[in-house]
């Protein structure tokens, strides 16, 4: 249930990793490109701009390799543009190539360093290599620009980061400001729940678990995890819709399987 949340700052993508989230362009200052060299083409923006934009959309339909393709293509043609970076940055860090990325968001941030997605997708970055302490850095200078709008899903990190280090209560407390509206994130809910479920406190994660149906209804596995507390806490008549749910909902999946397992219909 662990995951991270990374940040696109191309408005047509969004990704998320071993979990993510979404991030659309934030405000943030225009891309910059390096001094070009002597015999640059005029139109080289535009065909950069043009592979930019195929790699966007091969990573919504989670071609990640292509992507990172198209994105190195559009380095090429126009070198030393932040944004395009970034982007071969996502790419590897889809591809699970953290070094790589790592070295990505570097050359990004040196080109702006005030790129807050950038230093979120960094921090991200960090997490996945099991460098706690330069990721939570990151995600603190990310939450400190008041100005970002995806400040729950930087709290969601930050939460994941206090969690993999043991500081359970560090955790909690960020894993709560991720869930605050306007935009709540949804795996927080999940870990908020998982951490009561873990100190005994079951009518707790249960109060988390249905916050998240009401946010996420059509999320069937909070109708599961609900189905599955339920169960644990004695109270068949009450799981039972729930665990139904998931059943006619996603027969086929493996919630479906335990789901029909805890209904006797297996």
């Amino acid at each position: 249930m662990n995951r991270l949340v990374v940040a696109v700052s191309l408005s047509c993508m969004s990704i998320v990793t071993a979990c993510a989230s979404s991030s659309a362009a934030s405000k943030q200052p225009a891309p910059t490109t390096a001094p070009q060299k002597k015999g640059y083409s005029a139109d080289a923006p535009l065909k950069s701009l043009t592979y930019m934009r195929q790699g966007s959309v091969l990573m919504q339909q989670g071609r990640y390799q292509a992507a990172l393709e198209s994105f190195q293509v559009a380095d090429k043609i126009a070198p030393g543009n932040a944004t395009n970076m970034n982007m071969i940055g996502l790419c590897y860090l889809s591809l699970s190539e953290p070094d790589k990325a790592l070295q990505s968001f570097n050359q990004t941030l040196q080109l702006i360093p005030q790129f807050t997605d950038a230093r979120n997708n960094r921090g991200a970055t960090y997490l996945m290599m099991n460098q706690y302490h330069l990721a939570e850095v990151d995600f603190i200078a990310v939450l400190a620009d008041s100005t970002y709008p995806h400040r729950r899903q930087v709290y969601y990190n930050l939460g994941i980061t206090y969690l993999k280090r043991g500081q359970h209560g560090a955790a909690e407390e960020n894993f709560r400001k991720s869930i605050m509206p306007p935009s709540p994130v949804f795996n927080g809910y999940m870990q908020l729940a998982q951490l009561a479920q873990q100190q005994g406190e079951s009518e707790r994660a249960l109060v988390f678990l249905q916050e998240a149906k009401l946010e996420f209804p059509d999320r069937t596995e909070i109708a599961f995890e609900i189905g599955k507390l339920l169960m644990i806490m004695g109270d068949e008549e009450e799981a039972r819709p729930y665990l139904e749910q998931v059943v006619s909902d996603a027969p086929d999946s493996t919630q479906a399987a335990t789901a029909r397992t805890l209904l006797g219909i297996g």
